[in-house]
């Protein structure tokens, strides 16, 4: 473990900095510990149980509870104040700038507030070490060392090199950018080291983020064992890639009362299971009491209360399902709450009858009616809570042709071998806008024989990526989610938000519950949310301005004619006219990577027989 502490936001901790991760501190690289040591100093778990998420852990297949990690701040004396998500210091080579050698946790043999320095007695400078930011990954999910003196000697045609046996005299000689030479001093080994090598990962399976268990097999997959490890840059996304969910948070959860003495107990768990071990009627009756008193209630509510949660409070036996996720969350856009008060957690203004009226404006041209005629639904969100749950990572590092045989990037999850029972959680709120199509209008568009030639085109590469999301990949989704990063790039243009702070929510589906939405909004870690910017961009007039300038845009970009006539770009060349001066937004905005875009879905074009969904001429 280190004694560092590093600020890390809880966005990120259950994101590219979670579990099995490699964060950069300020003495060096760590890689973050599994859940199983995210313990207070009495040995309990440390993580905050979030409460009314019992809609979303059904709507995810969750039986385990969730928890907002731990929060840790260092005083003014040096002493930390809570409990810190602990991290080992990994990798455990560390290379000399000067000269390039290696030297293995060198850290143990110095006074921890000591850096290591090079001790080479040909080095000039001895100048500290520096942490080697290479590390081998497996598709299963392990993380190791590089097997730097392996690699020194595997090439090696001398006998007395192959049998080499000493560890403590290699060198790691940078010449330029993208080649190193790795050398042995001990008998003259050596090879050329440019990176991404296939090394057997050998037999061990104690893992960095783990405290000193062995890691079982990860289901994976037969064909993952025959896969070698990869030797890949920390800084390279086949390294680590989060497995996280966000659900909003929506009736009947999103409306309790909050302060009444159902919300209190049920918030209070420990208040339950302290009443639940009471056997005595006495005593139990007493615990009652002394709740009332601190509730500042009669004992009688304290029964109702009771009664209320034993029944089912909030849900009272409202069942969902994974596939009911989206489905939910869109009608719950759609519906009308009059009673709405400005302390629930989903608050919405529908202003689709003032959209509608736009559309019969005498001072709107052609164009501009059939874009309001596109629009169904225009919906003002002022507030919104969202749920991020961390499920795992993976490390997406096997190679198409391994993935074609059959090789398994598997997700480990959070405490490695599935036995706590809860996952890292946060509640995000903020604000947004949503809007759904004209179901009528999409239902004859996504049919054109041009419209579903564009998509086939793309679809055997959709499907060769193994990707699972969307499912099925559509038409419809390909207009939504274009349409949804051009609109974010018209607010960070007229709005002043910047698309790295919006998020895009995209409800496509055409059986058995047609969807076809565009929730774009804000989401973060503070109840405040926001100032209510992106909200007051949904008055119909504005939001229509910002609509046609959106849809203007897809017309054109600076890359034209190359953009719009690709037959495919981007990661895993899931992208055609679509690239980072038209239609790619930042990573954090995008549900789906940046990839599944295409301005051909959008726009009109006559000469490939194109229709515009909105029909713009």
């Amino acid at each position: 473990m280190i004694n560092e502490l590093i600020p890390i936001r809880l966005s990120h901790l259950l994101g590219h900095s979670g579990v099995g991760a490699i964060v950069r501190g300020a003495s060096g690289l760590v890689v973050v510990q599994d859940t199983r040591q995210w313990t207070d100093r009495q040995g309990f778990s440390a993580g905050k149980l979030i409460p009314y998420v019992e809609r979303v852990r059904a709507a995810l297949g969750l039986e385990e509870q969730l928890c907002e990690p731990p929060v840790a701040k260092e005083l003014a004396n040096g002493q930390v104040d809570g409990t810190s998500v602990p991290a080992t210091r990994f990798p455990s080579w560390m290379r000399c700038p000067s000269c390039g050698s290696m030297y293995r946790w060198p850290w143990r043999k110095d006074q921890p507030d000591n850096a290591p320095h090079c001790n080479y007695q040909g080095c000039k400078s001895h100048p500290k070490l520096e942490q080697v930011t290479w590390v081998l990954a497996h598709p299963e999910g392990y993380l190791a060392d590089v097997s730097w003196h392996f690699l020194a000697h595997q090439g090696a045609r001398d006998p007395s090199q192959r049998n080499c046996k000493v560890q403590d005299q290699l060198r790691l000689i940078e010449r330029g950018y993208e080649e190193r030479i790795l050398q042995c001093g001990a008998c003259g080994a050596g090879t050329r080291f440019r990176g991404d090598e296939r090394v057997g990962f050998g037999q061990g399976r104690i893992q960095p983020w783990t405290k000193d268990d062995l890691v079982p097999p990860i289901e994976a997959g037969e064909e993952c064992n025959k896969v070698d490890a990869r030797v890949l840059s920390i800084n390279d996304t086949r390294v680590y890639a989060p497995v996280a969910q966000t659900v909003l948070v929506i009736p009947p959860e999103s409306r309790v009362r909050k302060g009444t003495v159902v919300d209190l107990l049920y918030r209070n768990s420990d208040d339950r299971r302290a009443i639940d071990a009471a056997t005595m009627p006495l005593r139990k009756k007493s615990i009652k009491r002394e709740l009332a008193t601190r509730y500042r209630c009669e004992l009688s509510d304290i029964d109702e209360a009771l009664a209320d949660i034993e029944r089912g409070y909030p849900l009272y036996g409202e069942k969902l399902t994974p596939g009911q996720l989206r489905e939910s969350e869109f009608k719950a856009f759609l519906e009308v709450l009059p009673d709405q008060r400005e302390d629930e957690d989903l608050v919405t203004r529908n202003r689709s009858d003032e959209w509608r009226d736009l559309g019969t404006s005498v001072d709107l041209g052609t164009n501009e009616q059939k874009i309001v005629n596109g629009v169904r639904h225009l919906v003002r969100v002022d507030r919104l809570k969202a749920v991020k749950v961390f499920k795992g990572f993976k490390r997406p590092c096997a190679t198409n042709e391994e993935k074609k045989r059959g090789v398994v990037e598997a997700t480990v999850l959070p405490d490695i071998v599935g036995q706590s029972d809860w996952l890292p959680a946060i509640e995000l709120y903020g604000e947004g806008i949503f809007l759904a199509l004209d179901e009528d209008r999409l239902k004859v568009w996504e049919q054109t024989p041009a419209v579903v030639s564009r998509l086939n085109r793309l679809l055997p590469r959709f499907t060769q990526s193994g990707r699972d999301d969307p499912n099925p990949l559509t038409t419809r989704f390909m207009l939504l989610h274009t349409l949804s990063h051009l609109l974010m790039r018209q607010i960070e243009s007229e709005g002043g938000y910047p698309a790295a702070s919006l998020i895009e929510r995209i409800y496509c589906s055409s059986a058995p519950e047609p969807m076809a939405g565009i929730l774009i909004h804000v989401a973060v870690p503070d109840i405040a949310g926001s100032l209510g910017g992106l909200a007051e961009l949904s008055e119909p007039r504005r939001f229509l301005g910002i609509l046609i300038r959106a849809l203007e845009h897809s017309r054109w970009c600076s890359l034209d004619p190359v953009c719009s006539e690709h037959e495919g770009q981007g990661p895993g060349l899931l992208n055609r006219a679509a690239c980072h001066a038209c239609a790619l937004v930042p990573e954090p905005a995008c549900e789906y990577g940046n990839t599944l875009l295409d301005r051909g879905f959008v726009k009109d074009d006559a000469a490939n027989g194109l229709p515009s969904f909105f029909g713009m001429t």
